[in-house]
Parts: structure tokens; C-alpha cells; sequence
């Protein structure tokens, strides 16, 4: 009877990552729904990036109604919140496409969709889906408006580059995080 006892009233449940009575954008892990811009997102999928020097930051697949975006999250000296929709490489102009395969990296400028953009950061790092160990190589150019809005390009190699076009958010514009009920 005393075995019983103690397996019922003895262990301990499941401890979460964070406080359920208040969850923030930093808890946020694969399967939790959030409301932004005044729509419920899944997250489908949660990976890392490693930029050296013990500095990661984390990206997450998030879906609504059939679109796909990708929100990333930093915390270096502050929190850093950006939201991304991945374009087509032939949306990019001429030039900079151009510029691109003649010197294997992208321009200081970029014009596109009537803006002007300038490079802000070069960062060579390492990234992986947390479902599994395998680490890829790429370097990330990371590009700004007036307006600061956000175009970053990833380099995975010479011809796989991948664009995605953003901008940033402050932390209230994401709310009502709920965790994934199978956690």
C-alpha cells in the first residue's frame, strides 16, 4: 500500500519551460498557436541558427489560412523580433541576380519593390531544424530600409540562395500564445 502512496502522491508532473500563467514569445516551441495581425498561427516547424561565439538565435515556420512566414528571434542585448515571407530569388532585379552569380554574393544596395535597401550585417553561421543534429553552413546578408523594413538573403552554396523579405515587431504584437496540448 505504501508503494502506492508514494507513486501517486510523490511524483512529480512534467515541468515545463516555462510559467504557464504567463507565456512569452520566448517560449514559444514547434506546434504553439499565437495571434498576429489579427490572425491564429501554428508553429510547424522550429530551428536553430548558430553565428559563433556561444550566439544562436532561433526561427520558427509559422502558418494561417494557407500562408507560410517565418519568425525569428534573437536575444543578444536585447529581443529582437522579426517576421519574414520567403520571394522568389527572379523577384529580385536584374542587377542584383546579376551581381550575385558573378561574385558569388550579394550587392552593398539592393533595389526592390521600390525601395532602397542597404546591407547592415554579413554573418556566417550554421543552421539546423532541432528534430535533428544536422548542421548546414550558410552565410546570412541581412539588408534594411529607411523604412526598416528587412530583406535577408541566405547562401547555402554557390547556386542555393534563398530571400526573404520583412520586417520588425515589438513584442506586444504577438499575443495569446497557447502551447501545443501533446507537449
Amino acid at each position: 500500500m505504501k508503494r502506492i502512496f508514494d507513486k501517486i502522491f510523490k511524483s512529480k508532473p512534467d515541468e515545463t519551460h516555462y510559467d504557464p500563467t504567463d507565456i512569452k514569445i520566448t517560449d514559444i516551441e514547434n506546434g504553439y498557436l499565437f495571434d498576429y495581425d489579427l490572425e491564429t498561427w501554428t508553429v510547424t516547424q522550429m530551428c536553430e541558427y548558430d553565428w559563433g561565439k556561444n550566439y544562436f538565435s532561433r526561427e520558427f515556420k509559422i502558418i494561417s489560412k494557407g500562408k507560410t512566414r517565418y519568425l525569428h528571434i534573437e536575444e543578444e542585448d536585447d529581443l529582437e523580433i522579426t517576421i519574414f515571407e520567403k520571394i522568389k530569388f527572379k523577384d529580385l532585379d536584374r542587377g542584383t541576380r546579376n551581381h550575385i552569380k558573378t561574385y558569388i554574393k550579394p550587392p552593398e544596395t539592393i533595389i526592390f519593390n521600390n525601395q532602397t535597401f542597404e546591407l547592415e550585417e554579413e554573418n556566417p553561421g550554421y543552421y539546423r531544424d532541432v528534430k535533428n543534429n544536422d548542421w548546414e553552413e550558410l552565410i546570412s546578408f541581412e539588408y534594411e530600409s529607411d523604412d526598416q523594413t528587412l530583406l535577408t538573403i541566405e547562401q547555402w552554396d554557390e547556386n542555393d540562395i534563398e530571400v526573404y523579405f520583412g520586417k520588425k515587431l515589438k513584442g506586444f504584437e504577438i499575443d495569446n500564445i497557447l502551447p501545443n496540448s501533446n507537449n
